[in-house]
């Protein structure tokens, strides 16, 4: 597999700490996977996405597709896919085009962000009106390739997870932080996590993703809603990781009942 991990027992394998798994800083840490998630509304099951992140030398897509297959979101027609692709620079994920088209209810929603990297500038379209053009800010990324980034560097180890992003018709900073870890059960089994948490300032809304370092940094829950409002989770049901199918391991009530298991 591209992300090597330590040839290890699965115990000693969930000892160890996250820092262990870390990449060298000179090679993309990310490894090429497909993902498939379910999508529950308030507890109540709504929707899947699938996730695949593919590579062609130092081009890189990655590609999300979701869709309503319970409930109102079945009967609405929802549908939500996002594209992304760019080239790797320095290790960095530096994205060229984003695209995001929505279909609900009838309405169709298309956004697509094309960026100039020589002229540091972003070309923003909204169903196909007349482009607006945004001066870039540091290393602008659009909301696919941030979750990259993100992944590569919780694989460094890097601490500095402030971020520009292009939302719509600006660019705006995003700054995130590293919670404790955290074990967590999934359809995968047992799993220790990173969560990672957005920064936000007098505001209900909320946003984390928890992170499972044996798995390539893979995000395999992500929650986001209102304190006072819908809460809206997404939890991974299958992962292929560098080709390799990742098998569900034990639960953690299993874990707890083996020797020195806590």
């Amino acid at each position: 597999m591209g992300n090597c991990v330590p040839s290890l027992g699965l115990a000693a394998l969930l000892a160890l700490p996250w820092t262990a798994f870390a990449q060298p800083e000179a090679t993309p840490a990310v490894a090429p996977y497909e993902a498939r998630y379910s999508i529950y509304r308030n507890g109540k099951l709504t929707g899947k996405i699938e996730v695949e992140l593919s590579y062609r030398g130092d081009r890189w897509t990655i590609q999300s597709a979701g869709s309503g297959t319970y409930g109102l979101a079945r009967i609405l027609g929802a549908r939500d896919d996002e594209e992304a692709s760019g080239r790797l620079a320095e290790g960095r994920f530096r994205p060229d085009r984003y695209r995001r088209h929505t279909l609900v209810a009838g309405l169709d929603d298309d956004w697509t962000f094309r960026f100039d990297w020589d002229e540091r500038k972003v070309n923003v379209t909204h169903n196909k009106q007349d482009p607006l053009v945004l001066d870039m800010v540091g290393d602008s990324l659009d909301p696919l390739s941030l979750k990259l980034e993100m992944r590569q560097r919780l694989a460094e180890g890097n601490p500095e997870l402030q971020f520009h992003m292009v939302e719509e018709d600006e660019i705006d900073k995003q700054r995130f932080r590293l919670l404790p870890e955290e074990r967590m059960e999934t359809s995968l089994g047992c799993l220790r996590t990173l969560p990672v948490e957005k920064i936000r300032h007098n505001s209900t809304r909320y946003t984390q993703a928890w992170h499972a370092p044996e798995l390539g940094f893979v995000e395999v829950r992500m929650a986001h809603g209102k304190t006072d409002g819908n809460h809206l989770e997404m939890r991974i049901t299958e992962l292929t990781l560098d080709g390799v199918e990742v098998a569900p391991r034990p639960g953690c009530s299993a874990l707890q009942k083996e020797p020195g298991g806590s």
